[in-house]
């Protein structure tokens, strides 16, 4: 993986950095941000919302990266691949993709010096994928924030956010359901939502990719895991 270093940003304590940069994955390119801190007591990459959910948690979830570096918690922030400022088309990728990103990039993050203890720490969509990489033995704890059971359940709730916007402005005939939408997913149509392309196969794998029932509670994973675990639902 290479990394590609776009200019620092300057931040209001003049003690944290905050480098942006392009890492390099297999076909594309992640835009991500380094809340860098000298000497961190722990690091945490922030597996995020997805797609439009992005764009509506952009601020808060910014916010919350440099709130932890000012607390000498170094973050990794980072955008999907075909979502964000990063490359690629959606519709061209899958969830293991995306957990491919994750697996790099904690690697990265990782063996950075000096050592500290990584956090994964997810919301939503991001939620899942950091759950099931800490499964399969990513990171020394995991912080899950509005977990859904599975990523289907993701789609649709953003989906029908979106479907209840678009019948604001129509009006009758023209004016269709969530499940109108479904249907034409289902039937191999690809559907834009907010500006994203959904394909059927995207649909499809969602139903499959889900938390591991380990996750489903914080007594379960205690019982799992000799690592600590944090799920807040809201």
């Amino acid at each position: 993986m290479r990394l590609n270093h776009l200019p620092s940003q300057p931040h209001a304590d003049e003690r944290l950095t905050e480098r942006a940069a392009y890492f390099q994955v297999p076909g594309a390119h992640l835009y991500s941000v380094l809340h860098e801190v000298e000497q961190p007591a722990a690091r945490v990459l922030l597996v995020g919302p997805f797609a439009s959910e992005r764009h509506n948690t952009y601020i808060p979830w910014v916010r919350w990266a440099r709130f932890l570096a000012e607390k000498n918690i170094e973050v990794l922030r980072y955008d999907y691949r075909g979502i964000g400022e990063s490359t690629g088309a959606l519709e061209e990728m899958t969830f293991a993709d995306w957990s491919q990103d994750i697996r790099l990039l904690s690697n990265w993050l990782g063996a950075r010096t000096p050592k500290a203890p990584l956090i994964l720490h997810g919301l939503a969509m991001g939620a899942v994928l950091a759950g099931r990489a800490f499964d399969e033995g990513i990171g020394n704890g995991l912080l899950m924030w509005s977990p859904p059971i599975s990523a289907n359940l993701a789609l649709r709730s953003t989906l029908m956010r979106w479907v209840g916007l678009e019948q604001i402005f129509k009006f009758g005939a023209n004016r269709r359901s969530t499940a109108d939408y479904i249907r034409e997913l289902e039937q191999g149509s690809t559907l834009e939502v907010d500006g994203y392309q959904w394909s059927t196969k995207l649909w499809q794998e969602s139903f499959g990719f889900a938390l591991p029932e380990a996750l489903m509670t914080e007594q379960s994973s205690s019982d799992a895991y000799d690592r600590p675990v944090k799920i807040t639902r809201s």
